[in-house]
Parts: C-alpha cells; structure tokens; sequence
C-alpha cells in the first residue's frame, strides 16, 4: 500500500500543485485549507505523514503540531512544517514542538522527495525498535531471565489450560517441584551472576531428564520457575503404571549432581515434591498453594527430601472454613468497610481519585486481611454480594467527597475493582447501574479495574462486556498489568483508559534493572495503545520522581495516603491539592 501523506497548505496553487507532484509518485494524498481540517483528515485516515504550511488560517501549522503530539492515536506521525519565512525562530519554535523537520518556500522536487523519504525511512525504523522493545519487555514480563522458563504468573495460565483440558482415560496430570534448598546459601558465596548461571544450568538439567526415560512416558512437559527457589514441572498425561515415588527419587539424584560454573563445581541441597490426583475444576492458584505444601512437607522430611503428596487430601482448613462460614453474614451484619487510598498527579501531586478497597471487621477476629477473605469469598460466591455492596459504598462516597471539592474543582473518580467471579456474574451490569443510579454519580467519575488474568479467560465475554461498560460512559482500568499473560492483539482491541502497573515491579525500581526495563515498557506500551498509565505501591519519593521520569501520569501507594476509611476522605483531601 502507498505512503499516505495529509497536506495543509491555505494557497489553493501550492495545495494542488504538491497534492498532484505526490500522487504522481505514487503517494495517496488528502489536502485541507488549515490546520483545523487536516488535524480531522489525520484523525480518520492516520497517514504515515504530514506536511504544512506554518502560516494558515483557523489554525496555524505550530497549532496543528501541538495537536497532533496532543493526540495519542497520531501523536507519532512525522511532521513537515512549510515556510516562505527563513527565520530562525520561527524553525525553531516549530522544532520545539515536535516537529520533524522543514522545508523553505520554494523547494525543489527532489529536495521535497528526499525529505519525505527521509522521514517515512526514520518512522519505520523506530515502529520496528519500538516492536521490539514491547517483545523483549513482553518476554521479561511472563518469563524468568536466568531460566527462560514461564513464570509464576504465567504459567498460572498454563496451568488453567491443562486443567480445562482433561486427560485421557488411564492417565492424569500431575505436578512435580525440585526445591532448591541452599540457594541463599549459595547466593551469599557466588553472587548474582554464577548464581543465576547455576540455576539456568538446572533448569536445562531438569528439561532433558523431563524429556527422557522414565519421565518420557508422562507427555509432553512443561517447565516453569515458580520462585527464586523452586522449578516445576507439569506433567499432562502421567500413565496410571509410572509410579510417583519412583520419578521423584529419580529426579532428585540427578538434581543434586554438582553444577559447573567457571570452572568450578557447586553442589545443590534439592526436595523434591510429586502433586497428585488433582481435580480438573481446581482453581490453578489452589493447586499451585497445595503444590508448594507438597514441597513443605519434602524439605521437613528427614533423610532424603521427598513427598508424595495426594490433592484430593486436603490439610487442615478449620480456619478458612470458619471465615468461609462467617463471610456469608458479612454483608447483613455490616461487617464490611470500605476504605479508599488516594492517585495523585505524578505532577504536582494533585489528587485525581481514590481506589476502594474492600476490609472485613470480623466480631472476634478483629479487621481480617484481604488476602485472607477475597480468596475464600471468590471460591464461596459471596464475592458477587459482596462486590454489589462495594460499587454502592464506593459511588455514594465519591458524591459525598464532591460537595466538599472547592467551587470549579475537578471532579474525583473512584475506581472499583472486579473480581474474577464477579466479572462472569449475568447481574454484574445491572449491579453496577444500580449502584450509579442510587448514588447519582455521573458515569465519568466511576472506573472500574479488572486483571490482566481475568481479561484473558474468556475474551469475547470480556470484549462484550467491556464495549458496554464503555458505552455506559465509565473508565476502565487493567489492574495489576504484567503478572499475567495477555496477548496484545487482544489489548489493543479493549476499550480501555488506564494501565496499571503491579506494585512487584515498584517495589525494587529503584535498584532492580530489569523492574527499571519492565517499568519504562509497560509505560511506553500504555501510550502508544493510548492509554495513561498509575504505579502501584510507591512508598518512596524516589520511587515517584524516577516513574514520573519514566512518564507515569499518576502515583498511587503509602508515600502519598494509606487505604483509609471513607470517613476519614474528607480531612485527607482539606490537606491536599484540588485536581
């Protein structure tokens, strides 16, 4: 396909003598008589470049590239700026926008080619770095470095895939770990490189012995490093006469053989642990939890460290139990709270919103973690009720913070996040336009933040419901981006506003190189999708001044407000900036 290219150009004869020189080079040329026009003509048919004049009506050739780097969808497109004028300043004032480059009035047609060729070779040039970038960042954001193997998030995924895809009759999937017992103690001696150069070494030992006798005969393995400290295999089509015990006594005498790295050898402390009889409708995230209590229980053994460990026996769960019990009368018993921490500016730290977060003050228990309830109420269901009651609590608050805002004050957003129960609920829609409707706030000023994992699940339900959400008028957020494992193609085509990024990238920015590259990634990635982008979990100014480098619009964690109850908003906003 030919090189698109918008003219702005006021001189009708200059407008139609450079739209008839292009065409005849084979360019597809759309003109306009101002800035105002061509800014619409870029919009719809997004060229691959421009050219205009800097003197026009309506609007001038330095407004129209203001606007142009304005936009997000065009903000990339090369730009030529037109003048009859030699003037420094004015070249430079344009430059200083963004312009490309500029050509004086008249210009020969070669030295029109040229400079359009130029620009087309320099814009491919940097779509082809940029792609890579994303791919590299991608590879980091789902795999580990020193192993090259899926992480843990992703290979949550993949785990959700075996287990919706059961095996044949006579077989079964089983997990297997390899514990890597004395890596700190390693880590301490041999530092991080020959560290990471030793555990790569075991990961490719523990890939051959997955694809060779006896373990051959259990399908096709796939590997994972599921912590500093541990490799996993999943093991898809384990025949029913392959004993576990066997396998496991197998692998770790071939593990605990000493690794050369520099010429010197190193030996390894391994546990190994075997997962059984597990159950296709498991959740991958219990099944990964009783995987790592299998290796528990591998290291506490005495002698040789193995465990056999049998899924369908569940340990002792009598206080999950009785939470479970206890959740299902937590909302009749008003023993929810919400409680919202602030997103400030990352520039000039106005407050933009609040996220609401969900707390439980259990009667005797006292205030209950979320990483203790959300789980057992997103298995028990009662997440849904649960979540109805927090889109009501949380629109209602954000009414309540405006008639406090300061005449001409922007209005504050709340942002609510989805669970992946809640998401696959058939009331979900009506939950959150009742929640809208009884409260009065404005559609605008609600976002709602689902998870990277959610959105994949089920894609055309999450499109569906997405588009509608949308046409609602709400914002719609990823939360937690880059613990899980989407496909971009699919990330372009949601309806999407804000990209969040996980605290676990936040927390070591400073000093973690590779949080610094997955960070600037998943920002320069955020705005070339158009979106903006809030970190997660900064609790440092120097962890905002380098996201706010990075071009991170906003900042969200203990260095600007903890989660506080919805009673305590209004002091916290009379000490701070209006957005």
């Amino acid at each position: 396909m030919s090189a698109r290219i918008v003219i702005a150009e006021d001189e009708t004869d200059i407008r139609n003598n450079l739209s008839l020189l292009l065409r005849m080079e084979g360019f597809t040329v759309f003109a306009a008589p101002n800035g105002r026009e061509a800014l619409e003509l870029i919009r719809t048919h997004q060229p691959d470049m421009v050219l205009s004049d800097v003197m026009m009506p309506e609007m001038t050739g330095h407004e129209l590239v203001r606007a142009l780097r304005a936009d997000a969808a065009v903000a990339h497109t090369p730009i030529v700026l037109l003048t009859a004028k030699a003037d420094r300043g004015d070249v430079r004032q344009g430059m200083n926008l963004g312009a490309d480059d500029y050509l004086t009035k008249p210009f020969q047609r070669d030295e029109l080619l040229t400079c359009i060729q130029a620009q087309l070779d320099k814009a491919a040039a940097q779509q082809v770095a940029s792609q890579r970038r994303v791919e590299q960042a991608h590879h980091l954001l789902h795999y580990d470095p020193a192993t090259d193997l899926p992480n843990r998030a992703h290979f949550l995924l993949l785990l959700n895939d075996a287990l919706s895809a059961p095996p044949e009759p006579q077989e079964a999937l089983v997990l297997l770990v390899v514990g890597l017992d004395n890596l700190a103690q390693m880590a301490q001696v041999l530092g991080a490189g020959p560290l990471d150069a030793c555990v790569g070494a075991l990961a490719r030992r523990l890939a051959v012995l997955s694809q060779a006798a006896p373990m051959a005969q259990a399908g096709r393995c796939v590997l994972a490093r599921l912590g500093d400290d541990r490799l996993a295999v999943l093991a898809p089509r384990w025949p029913e006469g392959l004993s576990h015990s066997v396998i496991a006594n197998h692998l770790l005498g071939a593990m605990a053989q000493p690794v050369s790295v520099d010429g010197d050898e190193h030996f390894p402390t391994i546990s190994v642990a075997v997962c059984t009889q597990i159950a296709t409708d498991d959740r991958p995230e219990v099944v990964l939890a009783r995987l790592d209590l299998a290796l528990a229980a591998a290291r506490a053994q005495p002698g040789q460290h193995i465990a056999v460990h049998d899924a369908s026996a569940a340990p002792d769960l009598s206080s999950a139990f009785r939470l479970h019990n206890d959740l299902h009368r937590a909302v009749d018993r008003q023993e929810l709270a919400a409680f919202f921490q602030p997103q400030v500016l990352a520039q000039g730290g106005a407050v933009k919103g609040f996220e609401a977060l969900m707390r439980w003050r259990h009667p005797t228990l006292g205030l209950v973690s979320p990483a203790k309830f959300i789980p057992i109420a997103e298995e028990n269901g009662q997440i849904v009720g649960m979540g109805a009651w927090m889109l009501q609590q949380a629109c209602q608050q954000a009414v309540a913070w405006q008639a406090l805002r300061p005449a001409g004050a922007a209005p504050l957003r709340v942002a609510v996040n989805l669970s992946l129960r809640q998401f696959g609920d058939p009331q979900l829609f009506r939950h959150v336009e009742a929640a809208l409707e009884n409260s009065g706030l404005p559609a605008e000023q609600l976002e709602l933040e689902i998870t990277e994992g959610t959105a994949m699940l089920d894609l055309h339900h999450t499109l569906e419901l997405l588009r509608r959400f949308k046409g609602m008028g709400l914002k719609l957020a990823i939360d937690d981006f880059g613990t899980g494992y989407s496909s971009l193609a699919y990330l372009k085509r949601f309806p999407l506003d804000v990209l969040k990024i996980d605290q676990s990238f936040v927390r070591q920015i400073c000093t973690d190189r590779d949080d610094q590259v997955i960070a600037q990634a998943i920002i320069s990635l955020a705005h070339s999708l158009g979106l903006s982008v809030i970190a997660e979990g900064v609790e440092t100014q120097a962890q905002h001044t380098l996201l706010q480098d990075m071009g991170c619009e906003e900042i969200q964690g203990y260095l600007h407000g903890k989660p506080m109850p919805g009673a305590d908003v209004a002091g916290w906003l009379s000490g701070h900036a209006a957005g």
